[in-house]
């Protein structure tokens, strides 16, 4: 991950945390956010909260001395911002983040606390701002996105497993088996056991046989009994006591 969003830096010019926002919002494939931003820059900069080049905002929020949300005094360097120049007292932005963090992966998506403002708090100002707990838990929810937001990449099914299998097979490779860290093997399309070269429907239909099969033994072992002659399934559900079977037991 941090390689990806290190090359797609370097490629637009751009800060880590800036690189991280737009690939989470092309899914982590960064063909079509090239695409994007080569064909309008500006209006992708807008749809994932990035500030234009341009921001005339932050400059002119340089001299506050008043937060904008507990409105009380504070120096100039007890303040911070995200790129907008928004500013709001260190107190303020903890409470906000850690806030947005106990609310899901949507913190992600998180931005400035100016109502009209919709410029994204990147993750800079989080690791300026966030105590370490909150820090942890936001990276939990990027790796998260990473991977299941990833074409790529897929958790390992595997019970107890918490390593993500990258699919390298070449296009056109008709074998969609991999095998993660833990030596777990499976079917990239459908998690399921290798099953070459019957396809995943088949086995889908298979397992779903197998599954009403056994329902049915289960329900023959908990309401029916052997006949102690033939052994064939019995189910008394009226009458006596006494049972007659019909031939070829005539039990």
């Amino acid at each position: 991950m941090e390689d990806e969003i290190g090359q797609l830096s370097a490629l637009l010019c751009l800060s880590n945390s800036e690189a991280s926002i737009l690939l989470r919002h092309s899914n982590w494939d960064a063909y079509k956010l090239q695409d994007s931003w080569f064909t309008n820059e500006s209006e992708l900069r807008h749809r994932v909260g990035l500030s234009a080049m341009d921001n005339p905002t932050a400059a002119a929020a340089a001299d506050q001395s008043d937060c904008r949300i507990c409105f009380d005094s504070f120096s100039p360097d007890s303040f911070n911002s995200a790129a907008c120049g928004h500013q709001f007292c260190r107190d303020c932005w903890r409470q906000y983040f850690a806030t947005s963090v106990n609310g899901g992966p949507g913190t992600l998506n998180l931005r400035c606390p100016e109502p009209s403002c919709t410029i994204a708090v990147t993750e800079d100002l989080i690791n300026k701002i966030a105590d370490e707990i909150d820090r942890k838990r936001y990276q939990k929810y990027l790796l998260r996105s990473y991977v299941e937001e990833n074409r790529k990449l897929k958790w390992c099914p595997a019970a107890g497993c918490e390593h993500a299998v990258q699919f390298a097979a070449a296009a056109g490779d008709p074998n969609y088996d991999v095998s993660c860290l833990c030596s777990h093997a499976f079917c990239w399309n459908c998690c399921e056991e290798p099953h070459r070269p019957v396809n995943c429907i088949t086995v889908k239909n298979w397992i779903a046989k197998n599954d009403l099969e056994s329902a049915n033994e289960n329900w023959k072992k908990a309401y029916t009994k052997p006949c102690p002659n033939c052994s064939k399934p019995i189910e008394k559900n009226a009458g006596c006591m006494r049972m007659k079977f019909a031939a070829p037991c005539n039990y």
